[in-house]
């Protein structure tokens, strides 16, 4: 059976196991029934009744024990109603205790719910599913929100993401530490949560003959009108519930200008729990920014409610026109009577720029819209959009996503950034070895590359990527994520040696190496770009393009591309030195952080120096010493400039960390991240069972509530304790060669073992330390060859393999099969 074969076999036994693990429902494994949320539950059973009733027991808290995702659902046995309920959902525990629970979502519409809250009219027993997914989250309420009583006998999510056994993956660790073994769970937990199948996540608008029927959702944005100014928005409007919401100057991804239209809000159809203060009845609510409220980092401005002089009536259309002009003159006209004219100015908002326009009511309300048209200044027709064909959907990114695709976040943002990919890409092949939701994140990328050879960096699942590449904000914003992305790609080939797929992509990826090449400043040899990973001529973002071209030289080796292999290695070469001789600062030891700033450095310019070999073994080590004063009671602060007060860590910028200090032999350093930063993930009170996005120097999420608490690029301990704890590496691309290197010392493990579904097979290993004795018990597929070496500094007396004796000392040579090795330590 040839490889290829063998492997396209794999990957379909693998979908077939998820696709039948994925039949069943995500249920809630404990509960609690009373006057409030808490965290102190008991097991639920299987089939189990539970009744809410006004008096001594509203509200059901649910804990599904770590992350889900999909469709909220809830079965009804008996209902004395109507009743109203008030549904939430929050990953960390806390988020029940809030209005709007760990919510809303403004920074995208991303084919899931903007609100963490929701509400339901029960009027009979029977299934209730919600309309809208929520991307991930741990616990949930139900809280009864008027009189009567409600009997339920199931309750779950049906799923939008793979229903996985995290005990039971097709690639595994396990180690002689149950701490470990949860924080490898936790980053095989978040890509599964993140990453899902193409055409899983539905549309959030539904196409009708009346046109778009839209429920309450942050407004679904226009690529059509990105650049566009000074214009008037005109469209009709029904109110089906609540209110009607749109937007004017408003990019795909920022802030702009946020309008809604609240109804009269009769008692027949409104919730009891809507809140009149924000949404009064007959008015137009503005704000300015992300939404209406605040979240965190997505600050929103309110600039008033403004009562309509008419009632507002439900299932009634609307003829409303909104024109703002030199970015602060805003006026309104309903049924062609002016409303509201003021200048935002005068409420403190700061003229705003060009941007498109979009749709989308408030929490819990529905509207039709139809007839959009877009005039500008001069009266000409820019855009018209009966609103009543399918194409709609792809227009203003609410189709469903096209392609299998990693998240930076299963929660929130729920957009593709490029940057983040970099730890995801090597997490699947440790541990759900879904290649396919890696290669579709990539191909999904690579549709939005433009001319000049950068790819978008965090394209929304909801769009067609070509519809996205007019816009520059995607491209010109994190110009390092092009060459994190870039690593995503030859990490993908160096695990998976797909040589076919890669074959035929790596026309593209060439053109972004070239844009990245000219970058390089053609005096100092440096790299002038910036970004997140640290400054422009900078020691990180210069050693991170160093590494980038050394491995893009494999691929192109691979490809038998002798030409770009060595214009590759040569000015990685270049920019190595160069790194070397204007970054490294002999009086404090250490990589500075940029030419501008050689005082200060930070955890990317020592670990991108060490994963590129930029620095040598004196210099790794002399670097990694610095890391004393950046260390806090999680990890380590990014940059020694930041002040300690206000520092969140970063299990992005540390995971990065952490695969530099094995490489370097660093176990203290390492030891102490897993203990400690990764081990604050593990924290009950705020455990999702999956990697975080932020850690706080308190060691509870970094951002509060509004942190992703199912953040694969927080996910690097689960690889790294596959490639070096256990020690499986490849050594060629696909593990055709292999290397199984383990860290026997300096964690305190008496034995480790790991799995890695390789395109030839399982390959596994598993080591254990007895009586100054090192055993190994590797299993390699056909095919495959490679080598066991012990740790640098480890000497042996003697080795047998297969209880044979062997000439060698710290490294043994083997072929596909079992074998049984055994070193003798000094």
């Amino acid at each position: 059976m040839g490889f290829h074969k063998y492997w396209s076999l794999l990957l379909v036994s693998s979908l077939l196991t998820v696709c039948n693990a994925s039949k069943s429902n995500f249920s809630p494994q404990r509960y609690h029934v009373g006057t409030n949320p808490s965290i102190s539950t008991e097991a639920l059973r299987r089939g189990q009744s539970i009744t809410l009733s006004p008096e001594e027991s509203p509200l059901l808290t649910l804990d599904y024990g770590s992350e889900v995702a999909g469709f909220p659902y809830f079965q009804v046995s008996q209902v004395d109603g109507p009743v109203q309920l008030e549904v939430k959902y929050t990953e960390q525990f806390d988020g029940l205790n809030h209005v709007w629970a760990d919510g809303p979502y403004y920074m995208a519409s991303g084919l899931s719910n903007t609100f963490r809250v929701e509400t339901f009219n029960i009027t009979g027993p029977g299934k209730i599913k919600s309309y809208f997914i929520q991307g991930g989250q741990r616990w949930q309420s139900i809280k009864l929100l008027t009189k009567g009583h409600i009997t339920f006998k199931e309750f779950g999510f049906i799923p939008t993401i793979d229903h996985v056994d995290l005990d039971d993956l097709p690639s595994t660790f396990n180690s002689s530490n149950p701490k470990y073994n949860a924080i490898w769970k936790l980053g095989a937990n978040a890509v599964t949560a993140a990453c899902f199948d193409a055409n899983s996540q539905t549309s959030t608008w539904d196409i009708t003959a009346d046109g778009a029927y839209i429920r309450g959702q942050k407004p679904a944005i226009s690529a059509a009108g990105n650049s566009f100014s000074d214009y008037t928005l005109s469209f009709s409007s029904k109110i089906v519930r609540g209110g009607t919401g749109w937007s004017i100057s408003q990019p795909l991804i920022g802030e702009g200008i946020l309008l809604l239209l609240v109804s009269n809000l009769p008692n027949a159809t409104s919730f009891v729990n809507t809140n009149r203060t924000l949404t009064p009845p007959n008015s137009i609510v503005v704000a300015s920014g992300w939404g209406f409220v605040n979240q965190t980092t997505l600050d929103s401005q309110a600039v008033g409610s403004f009562p309509i002089p008419f009632e507002i009536q439900e299932e009634k259309w609307y003829d409303i026109s909104t024109t703002l002009l030199n970015g602060s003159q805003l006026s309104v006209t309903i049924q062609g009577s002016q409303v509201l004219n003021i200048s935002l100015a005068d409420y403190g908002v700061s003229d705003q720029s060009a941007g498109s326009w979009g749709f989308g009511p408030y929490q819990d309300q529905i509207a039709l819209v139809r007839n959009v048209n877009v005039h500008a200044k001069n009266g000409t027709l820019l855009y018209h959009n009966d609103m009543e064909h399918s194409d709609v959907l792809s227009e203003y990114g609410v189709q469903p996503n096209t392609k299998a695709v990693c998240l930076d976040g299963a929660k929130r943002d729920r957009l593709v950034w490029m940057g983040d990919f970099f730890h995801t890409s090597r997490i699947i092949p440790v541990s759900t070895s879904r290649w396919d939701h890696v290669r579709g994140t990539l191909d999904y990328l690579l549709e939005t590359q433009i001319s000049t050879g950068q790819l978008n960096i965090a394209p929304q699942i909801g769009y067609n990527p070509s519809s996205l590449k007019s816009i520059p904000t995607f491209y010109d914003g994190l110009e390092d994520y092009q060459v994190l992305g870039l690593l995503a790609f030859t990490g993908y080939f160096q695990r998976s040696g797909d040589i076919d797929w890669v074959r035929g992509v790596w026309p593209s990826f060439k053109k972004q190496i070239s844009w990245m090449i000219n970058q390089i400043d053609k005096e100092t040899r440096l790299v002038g770009l910036g970004g997140f990973i640290g400054d422009a001529n900078g020691t990180a973002i210069s050693a991170a393009v160093v590494q980038s071209l050394k491995e893009a030289a494999t691929v192109a080796d691979a490809l038998q591309d002798s030409n770009s292999a060595k214009k590759y290695r040569k000015i990685a070469g270049e920019v190595s030195k160069a790194i070397n001789a204007r970054l490294w600062n002999p009086e404090t030891s250490v990589y500075s952080h940029s030419i501008s700033s050689n005082t200060s450095y930070g955890v990317l310019d020592i670990a991108f120096a060490i994963t590129s070999g930029v620095a040598n073994g004196k210099r790794a080590t002399a670097s990694l010493t610095k890391l004393a004063s950046l260390k806090l009671a999680p990890g380590y602060k990014d940059i020694s400039t930041t002040s300690d007060s206000s520092a969140d860590i970063s299990p992005n910028t540390n995971g990065f960390l952490l695969g530099a200090a094995m490489v370097a032999n660093d176990t203290s350093t390492a030891k102490y991240l897993l203990d400690n930063l990764w081990g604050a993930m593990l924290n009950d009170r705020y455990a999702s069972g999956a990697s975080w996005e932020y850690v706080g120097q308190n060691l509870s999420p970094g951002l509060s509530l509004f942190t992703s608490l199912s953040h694969p690029w927080g996910g690097a301990a689960t690889y790294v304790l596959t490639e070096h704890i256990a020690g499986i590496r490849p050594a060629t691309p696909g593990y055709k060669s292999w290397l199984i290197q383990p860290a026997v010392e300096g964690f305190g493990l008496d034995w480790a073992s790991a799995k890695v579904m390789t395109r030839y097979g399982p390959l596994s290993v598993k080591w254990e330390v007895m009586d100054k004795k090192v055993h190994l018990n590797v299993t390699a597929p056909q095919g495959t060859s490679g080598k066991i070496q012990l740790p640098i500094g480890y000497k042996t007396k003697t080795v047998t393999v297969d209880g044979i004796a062997t000439s060698e000392k710290n490294e043994v040579f083997l072929k596909s099969g079992t074998s049984i090795v055994t070193f003798q330590l000094s």
